[in-house]
């Protein structure tokens, strides 16, 4: 009988250290979704405002800003498709050493002309500033550039 009586109170015991390990657990369990990187900060009102740009030339910014941007989707469409190809490569046999050799070099092409693109882009938007704003530009331009840059790998 007193053993019985032992078993019920190490059984609460148990039951009661459970609850409360659950309950700890719970309270402080991690967020439920990874938050991913924080958002990159817009280059277009960064520059702005580290540069001090004057009415006609954030107008002029927005323009060429427009233009680089539909450019670059244009390539990065190009890229996509080209990628696609390239790895749909993988299901042939035999493999056609020339198609995967002309295709990366595409790919390779591609982006070699967003680079490119980007600089020149940039070229134009300290071609619009005065001095001591393109002075500034040289600035931080790198600091820009990592801004513009995807999230590193973790």
């Amino acid at each position: 009988m007193g053993n019985n009586r032992f078993l019920k109170i190490v059984i609460i015991a148990l039951l009661l250290i459970n609850v409360s390990v659950v309950s700890f657990l719970w309270i402080n369990r991690p967020p439920r979704f990874h938050q991913g990187p924080p958002p990159r900060q817009d280059v277009f009102a960064y520059l702005t405002k580290e540069l001090q740009l004057d009415e006609n030339q954030t107008q002029q910014y927005a323009k060429l800003r427009d233009e680089h941007h539909e450019t670059i989707e244009n390539f990065q469409e190009k890229e996509h498709q080209l990628r696609e190809h390239f790895f749909a490569l993988i299901s042939k046999s035999p493999v056609d050493s020339l198609a995967i050799k002309t295709i990366s070099d595409s790919i390779a092409s591609t982006q070699e002309q967003i680079e490119l693109v980007t600089f020149y882009h940039f070229q134009k938007v300290r071609a619009i500033l005065n001095p001591n704003q393109q002075k500034r530009f040289d600035e931080v331009i790198q600091q820009t550039l990592r801004m513009m840059a995807p999230p590193p790998p973790k």
